[in-house]
This record gives structure tokens, sequence and C-alpha cells, in this order.
């Protein structure tokens, strides 16, 4: 490492952000009175020092009203009334170090909701990007990070679920930004069996490697205590949480990473575009995620997945969003009760050869789809299969196929719930064979495929759809086309609920 540093003695500055939220919840469908403020006291010395809150931006389908009252950017108000189940009061606001040195959160303490709250209210204080707010980030001087603020009273399947007494709750966020003296970590950097150790500051996020470069054909850094590395130049490691005793890996390939992880949670990010010609196995024990950063992962595997999760936990996003993983013939096996997958901001494509066998994705355990396209050319989209619990929830997302054959719920015996909510289905969904599979169905649309129906047998087997009003069905008029309709298609708000 060339680069030289030096101690330099820092003066050390507080800053406390408190958010108090108060809550009364009554009997069933009652208000909820909320007072939510956030407040700051700066201590200020010689150098510059000044945080604080500004621009609060609802979310779509947020109540509007109160607007928040920031005074001196650093107290934020607000008197919120939520009168319905399903009603919310969300907002992204920004926080602003417009000072000239940097701060990190010391210390931070977040109420958490009791369990039998969490069953009535939804209540996070986090990042844009979904991220927590966690001791030692830093807000570097002149950066702005976006703290969304996201209240809700639940809209539930079963209003029993509802507290019997009237509730008063008090929720807080108290967070302590300081400017402590610098020190470094020791980062370890390992590439293809080489190993360099880096002195990484706490007040800096760039590392230039020097002397131990970043290839074009290097793929992957992998790093095993929540560090979430990426690169800008091929040079330079950004490391955007600096913890103590890192480690991070250079991979000339994802299966090699996801192999060598062990059983260690483990952040992947692609560097570039990535070609591979055997399946990744994500063993019992194993955390993987992966950040697809805006490359293209494609798989060349005739008959096999590219990704099995077995009784794994599979997370994949893409913080750039525009890239992709292809796969010839199948792209995921979530294949036991005891495997997990979610997918965010991401694309899934099963590009085909024309045999019209596999699936982008093949479930059987727990699944979490959001704001991402899963989608194929010539088979089925999805298929879900033998499992008496899976819990399936797409949300904001298309689900997409090219052909007029294939479906997009498919296959073999499911029984477990499916909620399909604010998304674009583009294929039509068809029957499961045998077992109850409860579907919910809340504000989509969904677009007739070719000559399919937009619903093929699926209600009249065992299984429950609930559809909400809200949905929209494209297929020559407004109503669903069913080939075998029966009661057990049924329009209710319940699709709507939890």
């Amino acid at each position: 490492m060339k680069k030289k540093y030096r101690k330099r003695k820092l003066p050390k500055y507080f800053f406390i952000i408190s958010l108090a939220l108060f809550l009364f919840v009554g009997i069933g469908y009652s208000v909820i009175n909320s007072n939510l403020t956030m407040q700051g006291n700066v201590v200020r010395k010689a150098t510059s020092w000044s945080i604080g809150f500004s621009n609060p931006v609802f979310d779509t389908g947020s109540k509007t009203s109160p607007t928040p009252t920031i005074t001196n950017g650093t107290t934020m108000t607000m008197n919120v009334n939520l009168t319905n189940p399903g009603d919310i009061y969300a907002f992204t606001v920004d926080l602003t170090n417009n000072g000239s040195v940097p701060a990190l959160i010391n210390t931070l303490n977040i109420t958490e909701l009791t369990e039998e709250q969490k069953v009535y209210l939804r209540w996070k204080v986090e990042y844009e990007d979904e991220s927590p707010l966690e001791v030692g980030d830093l807000l570097k001087a002149g950066e702005t990070k976006k703290v969304h603020i996201y209240l809700e009273y639940k809209k539930l399947r079963a209003t029993d679920l509802y507290p019997s007494d009237n509730v008063n709750l008090n929720l807080s966020v108290q967070a302590n930004f300081y400017l402590p003296e610098e020190t470094f970590n020791t980062v370890t950097i390992t590439k293809n069996g080489s190993t360099k150790l880096v002195q990484v500051s706490n007040l800096e996020q760039e590392t230039t490697l020097d002397d131990f470069p970043i290839e074009t054909a290097d793929k992957v850094i992998a790093c095993n205590n929540g560090v979430e590395p990426s690169t800008d130049t091929n040079n330079k490691i950004v490391l955007s949480k600096v913890k103590q005793n890192a480690t991070c890996r250079i991979e000339t390939s994802l299966a090699s990473a996801v192999t060598n992880c062990g059983t260690v949670d483990s952040n992947l990010t692609l560097l570039n575009d990535d070609t591979n010609t055997s399946k990744i196995t994500i063993g019992e024990t194993q955390i993987i995620n992966i950040d697809i950063n805006g490359k293209t992962s494609y798989y060349n595997v005739a008959s096999e997945y590219a990704y099995i999760t077995n009784s794994g936990k599979l997370a994949i996003k893409d913080t750039k969003g525009t890239g992709k993983i292809q796969s010839l013939r199948r792209t995921i096996l979530c294949n036991n009760n005891s495997s997990s997958l979610t997918i965010k901001s991401s694309t899934i494509e099963r590009v085909g050869d024309g045999s019209g066998a596999g699936y982008a994705l093949k479930l059987d355990g727990n699944v979490y789809i959001k704001n991402s396209i899963i989608k194929t050319t010539d088979s089925w989209t999805m298929g879900f299969n033998n499992n008496s619990s899976a819990n399936v929830i797409i949300d904001s997302s298309k689900i997409v196929s090219s052909s007029c054959s294939f479906n997009t719920l498919a296959d073999n015996t499911l029984c477990g719930n499916i909620t399909i909510k604010n998304s674009e289905i583009s294929t039509y969904i068809s029957n499961a064979t045998n077992g109850r599979v409860n579907i919910y169905l809340c504000n989509n649309v969904f677009k007739k495929s070719n000559n399919e129906n937009d619903f093929y047998e699926i209600a009249s087997k065992n299984n429950y759809i609930y559809y909400s009003n809200n949905n929209i069905f494209i297929s020559g008029n407004n109503n669903p086309s069913i080939a075998q309709p029966n009661s057990n298609f049924i329009k209710s708000d319940i699709a709507c609920a939890e």
C-alpha cells in the first residue's frame, strides 16, 4: 500500500437526532393519533459543523397531511391521524451534513415494536435503499442521505387480530453523530490466492490499490463481515461501510466466490459481466447476498439450474438497475421448505433454447420479489411446487412470458399462500393440480396472453383466488376470463389485507 496515513487530532462534536412517535390505537378500526418529532442539538466549536433535515417527500399512497414542520433544520414535528386500517403516513427526508467535517453515528437506539404490535402496525426508519441505520455509518461533509420514515396501520385479513383495548405507544429513535479521532481498520484483500493487508481510515471511503490492481478478468469482491464493496476504476476499491478486520476477496467467477464463502453471511458484488458454465449451489447454512451492480451474469448450463439454494438463503439485488441474471434453460431453484429467496430491483430472465423446458424461477421455499422483472422466452415463468407452507409475495414487479403456451403459476402440488400486488402480469395463471392454494390479487394489471385465458382452470380445483376491485383484467372486457370458473374465485377486499 503506497498511500501514507497521518494521524490527526480532531475535535469531537456531537449531534443528537431524536424521533418520538406517539400512537393511540383503539378497538378494531379506530383512529391512530400520532405525534412524530425529530430533534437535534448541535455543539459548535472551531470547525463548521451542521447537520439537518430538509425536503420531505411523501410516498405514493401516503397521507400527505400534515406536512412535517422542520425548525432550524434539526427539529421535525408532525401530528398524524391514521383513521382506518390500511392508512399509511410515510415520507423520505434529506439528512445533510452542511458542515466542513465528516460525522459518524456513534450510538443509535430505535424502539422496537412488540410481537403483538407488529401484527397490526408497521414502523420503519431506514435509508431510502431499505438498508438500516447502523452505528459507524458515515455522513461526509456536504453529503446527503435520504432517510425513510414509515408508519402503517395494517389492513388485516383476520380482524380479531386488532387490539381489544386502546393502546398508547411511544416509539423513538435516537442517533448520536460525532467526529472521532482518526483511526485505521485493517482490511485483508485476497486475490486469486495472493493476500494483502490494507490500512483504511475510518474517515475515508476510497482505498487505492496501486500495487494490487483489479484486472478486467476479476469478477467479484466478496466480503464476509457485512461490508458492501464496489469499484469505480480498475485500481480502486470503495468500501461503503468500513468495519474492523474486514476480509475481502477478488474472485474470477461468482461460482468460486460462493463456494469459498463457507458458513458466514457474504455480500458479493459483480465487477464485470459474468459467464458461467456450471451451477452455483448455496449450502444449507449459507446466507448469500448478490449485488448484480448493473452487470449481466449469464449461465450457459444446459440441464441444471443457475442457482440452487437448498436450505440456504439467497438475496439478489441490482443497485444500478441495468443488469440481469440470464440462463439458457433454468435460472433459480429454491428447492425445499427451509430455503428462501429475495429478489429486489433485478431482472431474472430465462432466455430459452427452444425446447420449452425450464423455469425462470422454480420455488418451494419462501419468496419475496419486489421492483423486479421475471421473464422467459419459451417456457414457464414461475413454478410453485411441493410445499405445504410456502409464502410467496410478488410486489411492484413484472412477470412476463413471450410464449402463449406456458404459465405464470404452474406445476404439481402447492399448499400455501401467494400474494401478487401492484404488479403487471403478462402471462396467464394456470392450475395447481392438487392441494389448496390461497392466491391474493391486489392492484394488478393482468394482460391477456395471446389465445390463452387470464386464469386457466385454477379456480376449478381446491384453490381459492381472492381478487380486489382495483385489479385490471385486459381481455376484451374488464372482467377476469376463467376457463372453468366456480365459487372459489372470490371478489373481496381481503386480497389487499395481510
